[in-house]
């Protein structure tokens, strides 16, 4: 009865271990952990090249989540031995300064396949995106905003056994630069210099440099405030000459990120002429007053207010201006502008902007096809025969405030060649009499040898017009008696 109550009790220990050893197994078996695998949230490797796996404009919205890893992405095996270390990136730097990209460099990680690079506009978004791969220690993130806050990230990978192990990320924070200043127009050149430019929304300000004529350029005015765009000089001396540079610039981290500049030069005094503009016969006439320091004068034109859409109809160094026939009733545009040209140096002073409606008329009467036009304050005069002209001359009318030209619309009473005109004092010979109103005519003037210009001021006629005698042939030979005289 002993041996049989021993051999049960050596029996029922055997069955305790057994089932103590099956438990310790089932609980090992729930504490081991299945081999790491490196979750991949980055687009492929690119291969042997700098170009970002990614191209194109910078998405207006950037992802949240990394691409999805291409069927090229070297599969996740189970590690079967420890995950190699990857070096971190040190000593990252910008070494371009655009407004379009930036070109990253860093130092070389020992052992390392390549590098992510990522970037975050740090202006407008809150998350990474991967941008693209390199094999080198160098980068260009293109095709992104001028004068824009960025942040990147660098990091090293290691593949090893066809899984890719990624350092730690090192961070660079900087800024595109501004794009160049655009629109910088001057608007005054008189006692104040005044210019504006337009607005760039991303930049914190705007610098301003200055050279004065025979100096040396400084930084004359820094404004605050990206939609402050104009600025009045008024330190300024008449006939001087001064030169403008403006950019743009943006602080950041305590760096400023400035633009490409935009210039201007300025005469101060040399500003726009004022004139008067009038439309007669299907043209425009325009007479303006002298600029001091220009030398001669552009006339633009537009046939609508935008001041970009104005073209450049004439060039001259006189003081008026006159089109060809234009569109009857049509709104015409027009612009003065003063130009100082020395050799190859050129400088432009400021214009107005003026308006004239086309018509046919003179003086409330139409004057058909074949007439004769004068034009006192441009001492001119245009012989129009069915519709094309036929003649264009300087003459002198009378001297002005004593014996002035009347002005208005007449008719050629007679012609008469070979004749003497009497006056209070003087008996003068002429060729070609063509009279208009009374004793005031048209005729050559033999004892003058210069025309136009400012001769009427002083040395004017009896109030007759005074033309040279080669078109005077002309228009005495083309042109018959009841012919429409219009004088202005």
């Amino acid at each position: 009865m002993k041996k049989h109550s021993i051999k049960l009790l050596s029996l029922l220990m055997a069955l305790i271990i057994a089932a103590s050893a099956c438990a310790v197994s089932a609980i090992a078996a729930e504490d081991m952990t299945e081999p790491q695998t490196v979750s991949d949230d980055t687009a492929d490797i690119a291969e042997d090249t700098f170009e970002p796996a990614v191209t194109g404009a910078e998405p207006e919205t950037q992802p949240t989540e990394a691409p999805t890893q291409p069927e090229t992405q070297p599969e996740t095996q189970p590690a079967t031995e420890a995950a190699p270390t990857v070096g971190r990136v040190t000593n990252l730097e910008r070494t371009s300064f655009e407004s379009d990209s930036v070109t990253l460099t860093w130092d070389k990680v020992s052992g390392a396949d390549g590098y992510y690079i990522y970037y975050l506009n740090a202006d407008r978004h809150k998350n990474y995106s991967r941008y693209g791969s390199s094999k080198t220690n160098t980068f260009t993130v293109r095709d992104i905003n001028h004068t824009t806050k960025y942040y990147f990230w660098v990091s090293a990978y290691v593949i090893k056994d066809g899984v890719v192990y990624e350092g730690e990320k090192t961070q660079k924070q900087t800024a595109t630069q501004p794009t160049a200043v655009t629109g910088l127009t001057k608007w005054r050149s008189s006692n104040v210099l005044e210019m504006t430019w337009d607005s760039n929304p991303r930049a914190t300000g705007y610098r301003i440099y200055r050279t004065e004529q025979g100096g040396r350029e400084v930084l004359y005015k820094t404004v605050y405030g990206s939609s402050k765009t104009t600025f009045d000089d008024y330190s300024v001396k008449s006939g001087k000459t001064y030169t403008y540079r403006v950019k743009s610039f943006r602080e950041l981290y305590g760096t400023s990120y400035s633009s490409d500049a935009a210039r201007e030069t300025f005469i101060a005094g040399m500003c726009a002429p004022d004139y008067t503009i009038t439309s007669r016969c299907q043209r425009v006439n325009i007479t303006w007053n002298r600029v001091p320091y220009a030398t001669h004068y552009e006339v633009y034109y537009s046939t609508s207010p935008n001041n970009s859409t104005f073209v450049k109809l004439f060039t001259t160094p006189r003081l008026y201006y006159n089109t060809t026939k234009l569109t009857n009733g049509k709104t015409y545009y027009f612009r003065i502008l003063p130009i100082y040209q020395s050799g190859s140096t050129r400088i432009t002073g400021t214009s107005l902007k003026k308006s004239s409606t086309i018509t046919a008329s003179a003086y409330g009467k139409s004057t058909g096809s074949t007439y004769i036009e004068i034009c006192i304050a441009q001492q001119h005069m245009w012989v129009y025969k069915n519709g094309t002209q036929i003649a264009s001359t300087d003459v002198v009318t009378g001297n002005a405030g004593d014996c002035d030209t009347p002005k208005g619309y007449y008719d050629i009473d007679y012609k008469a060649y070979d004749t003497y005109l009497y006056g209070p004092g003087y008996a003068s010979h002429v060729y070609y009499w063509m009279p208009f109103y009374g004793g005031y005519g048209i005729h050559d003037s033999a004892w003058r040898s210069s025309y136009g210009g400012s001769i009427y001021r002083g040395n004017g006629s009896h109030g007759c017009v005074n033309t040279p005698y080669g078109a005077m042939s002309k228009i005495y030979n083309n042109i018959s008696s009841g012919t429409p005289v219009i004088i202005y």
